[in-house]
């Protein structure tokens, strides 16, 4: 049995942009919550009463937003967009979160797809699926650094671990974009090593069976969560590289994953439209989170893991207490998990 919660129709549940939510996060204090749109804004919502209540609409030089993300910090925000000036551009803005003007920090020929910051917040990593790279850049100066090349595939998702040693590159084909003739379509999550002087490629996850659209690293950095085009979700170990576990549920892509605080829960979204919660140790499902009514892109739980923010294709802004989720857990089940010793 697996316990659904509907979202709460109500104004102090969700928000709104005119266009697709691509990327949504909390701010480091837990007060505020970032969302990005298609809409070409970022918007800055004051969650501190439990309601979303818009504090700030932000504006960069581009058509759409790609990505947002929140400096460790939490002085500021970066936003990442794509731009059309007869063919399309990357730009990356910082803005600080108590007010001023926008600082343009990265602009660069062709799409970008992800950001992520280091955990000392000097570095910004971003990547293309048009070059199949990743690039390091300087948060103060905007100075290159750094750019990893040689992957497998478009690059769609990026995370450093919380020791900033590591980062994760997510890579892979779509389906409906590959060609009946090609033959090694898996997806690949790439992982380089960061300690040394200069970046290496330090292992080659392979598993899922087209691309990887979502990377993680849990709390602890021992684990990676990715959810891929396959609709499969799967936890892989760092120190050995080997794919840990399976978990099936999803009827669609999924699109984002993220691990609650302790790193005991992994909260997954899909085009499917649900959000699902599952029990890291055990696999099991703990609940579905229901209510947006389009393909749902980013999740991110709250720093103290008692809510979960989504952003969807249905232009809404979520948040759900994951606390009820938790506080009503149905019995174990392992029907929908494969861990690596049940795998034929």
């Amino acid at each position: 049995m697996t316990l659904t919660i509907k979202s709460i129709p109500r104004a102090i549940r969700q928000a709104s942009h005119s266009n697709v939510v691509t990327s949504v996060s909390f701010t480091p204090d837990g007060r505020a919550v970032g969302s990005g749109s298609w809409d070409g804004t970022i918007k800055l919502w004051d969650t501190s009463n439990g309601s979303l209540k818009l504090k700030r609409t932000l504006r960069g030089e581009w058509d759409e937003v790609e990505a947002i993300a929140f400096s460790p910090d939490g002085s500021a925000i970066a936003g990442l967009g794509t731009g059309f000036d007869g063919a399309p551009f990357g730009a990356v803005t910082l803005w600080a979160l108590e007010g001023g003007r926008g600082r343009p920090l990265i602009r660069e020929s062709g799409k970008l797809d992800a950001i992520a910051f280091s955990p000392d917040g000097l570095t910004l990593a971003t990547a293309s699926g048009d070059t199949r790279a990743v690039s390091l850049f300087d948060v103060a100066t905007g100075r290159e650094k750094a750019r990893l090349l040689d992957h497998q595939g478009p690059i769609w998702s990026l995370d450093f671990s919380p020791d900033g040693k590591l980062l994760a590159a997510a890579t892979g084909n779509v389906p409906a974009m590959t060609e009946p003739t090609d033959v090694a379509q898996v997806g690949e999550i790439r992982l380089w090593d960061l300690s040394g002087s200069e970046p290496e490629s330090r292992a080659s996850l392979v598993g899922h069976e087209y691309g990887i659209i979502s990377v993680a690293f849990s709390p602890d950095r021992t684990t990676l969560a990715t959810g891929g085009f396959d609709r499969a979700v799967k936890l892989w170990d760092v120190p050995t590289g080997r794919e840990r576990a399976t978990f099936h549920g999803h009827e669609g892509w999924v699109a984002t994953v993220a691990f609650s605080p302790d790193g005991t829960v992994l909260a997954t979204g899909s085009h499917d439209q649900a959000i699902k919660l599952w029990n890291t140790a055990t696999g099991q499902e703990l609940a579905m989170l229901q209510g947006h009514t389009g393909n749902v892109y980013s999740v991110a739980f709250s720093p103290d893991g008692s809510k979960l923010v989504s952003g969807s294709l249905d232009g809404t802004v979520r948040i759900w207490d994951t606390v009820q989720a938790m506080d009503q857990r149905p019995a174990p089940s392992r029907r929908h998990f494969i861990g690596k010793k049940d795998s034929p």
